[in-house]
């Protein structure tokens, strides 16, 4: 993603900037505008308004105006943790959405993660007390960034905490990857089930049980043989053992209802059916992200997960499907860009452009990665090298 450096003149410092900062966290808003982040930033910077933000983020690059080093207005929070102590950062396009705010909030999610490497912070950062990966409404109550709020912020930090994990390689810390040796699990319950809970731990280990503020969700992670080895939603409601458990069900029984075809897979454009009701980690549906179509990111059992929400659904609530035609990326397209793993089996991340290299890991189908450096079939990722011949371009550099 391009990264552009506009200077803030010295002579605005009294009225954008006038103190000097160390960042503790960051703020995120919405423009309310259809403006270029280019042309946001050189608005901030020629105006007298006593209004500022760091960084404005749009669809292909991030605009800096105001140094890391130095707080700017953005919060309504007077002298505030937002104003003095956060990073501002203005996800653009959110006036009118579509696929230029969609592409927009992807950047963010990705800009958001490398400064939360940057300076330090973790996934745990996103749900703590004082919200130090937080909003605009967490600072001063303003319902901003308003379409981010529309379309689920919590949808928006999963986009962030995939980011982080790619970017970071954390599994143990924050919210772990959603995965499970399943030759190992020996728990007799499945990633994806859904469960209706009575308690919640804050940690795999953890021996306080508390009381849930949400009553069911779908298990994400198992870690077999810990003491509490359900991770519920990617960790936003926690961890849980089977005493914890009422009832659940299996993700297997969605598959007995699912009308998606078998031949469903990465690329494949869908149509979330109007009778939708909940997405498969529990959460209600908005109505106005239904009867539209959607890109498949990742498939797994008895449901997808859609690109533009980011967000899980059942294959049961897909009502009709094409399939991209775009499988793979000829020898002649390998260039500097993001892309997506596009094969079941996984994609091996090695120590260097060839087989014959150690593998250091493995990216999952659906995986999407950032490249700095292609050489013939072979390009070097945040992870290593990966073969392009098993991935599809989303967008070049």
């Amino acid at each position: 993603m391009l990264v552009t450096k506009v200077i803030m003149p010295t002579s605005k410092y009294a009225i954008k900037c006038p103190y000097l900062m160390n960042p503790e966290g960051i703020s995120i808003h919405n423009t309310a505008n259809d403006a270029s982040a280019m042309s946001e930033i050189s608005y901030m910077i020629n105006n007298n308004n006593k209004v500022s933000f760091h960084e404005a983020i749009d669809d292909y690059r991030v605009v800096i105006g105001i140094e890391h080093n130095r707080n700017s207005w953005n919060a309504g929070d007077g002298h505030g943790f937002g104003n003095m102590k956060t990073i501002s950062i203005e996800i653009c396009y959110s006036k009118s959405g579509g696929e230029r705010f969609e592409k927009a909030e992807r950047n963010a999610a990705e800009r958001i993660a490398y400064l939360m490497k940057q300076y330090g912070w973790n996934l745990d950062n996103i749900t703590d007390t004082r919200h130090t990966i937080g909003t605009h409404q967490n600072r001063s109550g303003k319902y901003c960034p308003h379409r981010t709020l529309d379309m689920g912020l919590e949808r928006f930090y999963n986009m962030i905490r995939e980011e982080y994990r790619e970017l970071t390689g954390e599994t143990a810390q924050g919210t772990p990857n959603i995965v499970v040796d399943e030759k190992n699990n020996n728990t007799g319950r499945n990633i994806g089930d859904i469960v209706q809970i009575n308690g919640v731990y804050t940690s795999s280990s953890s021996t306080k049980k508390l009381t849930p503020t949400t009553k069911s969700g779908m298990i994400t992670r198992i870690i077999p043989g810990a003491k509490n080895p359900y991770l519920l939603n990617n960790g936003n409601i926690g961890w849980v053992n089977d005493s914890c458990i009422i009832s659940s069900g299996s993700s297997q029984a969605q598959d007995n209802n699912t009308n998606a075809t078998p031949n469903i897979s990465v690329g494949s454009t869908v149509t979330l059916s109007a009778s939708a009701t909940n997405y498969a980690t529990g959460q209600k549906i908005p109505n106005s992200f239904k009867n539209r179509n959607y890109t498949i990111m990742q498939v797994g059992n008895g449901k997808v997960l859609l690109k533009e929400l980011y967000s899980w659904v059942y294959t049961k609530d897909l009502v009709g499907y094409t399939t991209s035609s775009v499988n793979s990326v000829s020898n002649s397209n390998f260039v500097l860009g993001l892309y997506v793993v596009n094969t079941t089996s996984g994609l091996n991340v090695r120590s260097g452009p060839g087989t014959n290299y150690e593998i250091k890991k493995t990216y999952a189908n659906g995986t999407r990665f950032d490249t700095y450096e292609v050489k013939g079939d072979w390009a070097r990722t945040p992870s290593g090298w990966v073969n392009l011949k098993y991935c599809k371009l989303v967008r070049k550099y």
